[in-house]
């Protein structure tokens, strides 16, 4: 087994799976191996290779099937030393865990009832129907858990494996920088706040006299829900931003709430229907126009600002902490790549804004006040200090360490996960009846 692919992947491949299995009715089942007293069907298999061979019609397909099947023996591996090892998975962890499924397929679809058609199976047999193989699951990541748990890394395991790897199989890093910012979003002014209001109350009446909201919300909604007329699918305390869910879980089924303002801009909402502690909503979102006054305003504070931490008046830290409007002040203003989180951001990854703008800046430099977009389409302001700027280069210690340190501790974790593994297919009844021709083969059945 490649023990890189983590079980990570099994649950990712598993994931895709679940979508498709639904629809699979057609494949023959039956077992192809057994895994202490955990079976893998045959649909097991193939209902994720024929997922996978859609995206890639030209794979080899026995062995993307042995590459499926070592996967899943794995958890199947995992599962039963949990329960052996007496690992716990409550009937709640599952419930959760299959309701998020079930939510994001809803999401992706549109509506619960346009997913039970589509699957041709009500809500409680999807879950029925998961129950045993998300507590499976569960279990694989507790056992995963344990086995890595404790396991960590010196500087000295970093140095250690970092000189082990041959000077010329070296990666080269592409161009890296480090930056912080201060950010600012422009006020809507009060004429533009009243003609949003004024907009949305007559959306509110038309509906209240018997207009339909999703037609509405298809029409005007500034969201992407306008396509699925403003639905939002059922969801759990904590999704929304407070300001929307504090007014969306009060509503009863089929009332209206009055203006709604969040960060994203003004809301409409509607209650569709409650589940327990979960509801579904819709709702019309209509986005404030930012002037070029306010937007002026906000970049003529920034430059003030900026004059002060030039002076030495005040730390740019300290700035962005009692000015920012982002959350990154609570870090000094520095931008933390999603991705990787840390923060160091590739160039060549960077918003193409950010690319041009860092391109000729200095480490320690401020950029001059800017207006930019942010992830969720939202005009603002910002300065940015380019705190670290590595061209591109071969990897070593003193600058790449930290990454050199998350792939020290990936591969002592992946040793120790392959050598548990090694150990249990000793002691644990394997069989495969499968007629796949798998090179791993050997090493499972090996006593």
């Amino acid at each position: 087994m490649n023990i890189k692919k983590t079980l990570s992947l099994v649950v990712f491949v598993l994931s895709i799976a679940l979508n498709y299995s639904l629809k699979a009715q057609d494949v023959i089942d039956g077992i192809v191996a057994v895994v202490g007293d955990k079976v893998v069907l045959h649909s097991n298999i193939e209902n994720q290779y024929l997922q996978l061979k859609s995206q890639n019609p030209t794979m080899n397909a026995n062995k993307m099937r042995c590459e499926i099947m070592e996967e899943v023996m794995f958890q199947k591996l995992l599962a039963h030393q949990a329960e052996i090892d007496s690992l716990e998975v409550t009937p709640e962890e599952v419930e959760s865990a299959i309701d998020q499924r079930i939510n994001y397929f809803i999401s992706e679809i549109g509506s619960e009832k346009r997913l039970e058609e589509y699957f041709k199976k009500t809500i409680p047999q999807m879950k029925l129907e998961f129950a045993k193989l998300f507590r499976e699951q569960l279990l694989a990541q507790r056992m995963e858990s344990k086995i890595t748990s404790g396991i960590s890394v010196t500087p000295e395991d970093v140095r250690l494996f970092f000189n082990e790897i041959p000077k010329d199989s070296l990666p080269t890093f592409p161009a890296i920088v480090q930056m912080s910012q201060i950010v600012l979003y422009p006020e809507v002014e009060q004429t533009e706040e009243d003609r949003i209001k004024k907009k949305l109350l007559g959306f509110k009446d038309r509906i209240t006299n018997g207009e339909d909201f999703a037609f509405i919300a298809s029409l005007y909604s500034d969201d992407g829900s306008a396509k699925d007329g403003g639905d939002l699918g059922f969801v759990g305390k904590g999704v929304f931003v407070p300001a929307f869910e504090s007014v969306a879980f009060r509503l009863q089924e089929g009332e209206l709430s009055d203006v709604v303002k969040t960060k994203f801009g003004y809301h409409l909402i509607q209650m569709v229907k409650r589940r327990g502690q979960q509801y579904q909503v819709r709702h019309i979102l209509i986005k404030p126009r930012i002037s070029t006054a306010s937007i002026e305003k906000s970049k003529s504070l920034l430059d003030s600002v900026i004059q002060l931490v030039r002076k030495d008046s005040i730390s740019f830290e300290e700035a962005a902490f009692k000015f920012s409007q982002d959350d990154s002040k609570n870090n000094g203003g520095l931008l933390i790549n999603p991705e990787s989180g840390s923060s160091d951001f590739f160039v060549e990854s960077l918003d193409p804004s950010l690319k041009i703008l860092t391109k000729n800046m200095q480490e320690n430099e401020l950029s001059k006040p800017h207006t930019f977009s942010t992830f969720d389409d939202r005009k603002a302001c910002r300065v940015v200090m380019l705190n670290k700027k590595i061209p591109e280069h071969k990897a070593s210690l003193a600058d790449d360490y930290d990454r050199i340190q998350m792939v020290a501790l990936q591969e002592i974790k992946a040793k120790a996960i392959n050598d548990w593994k090694n150990e249990r297919i000793k002691e644990t009844h394997i069989e495969i009846k499968s007629d796949f021709e798998c090179d791993w083969k050997v090493d499972w059945l090996k006593k």
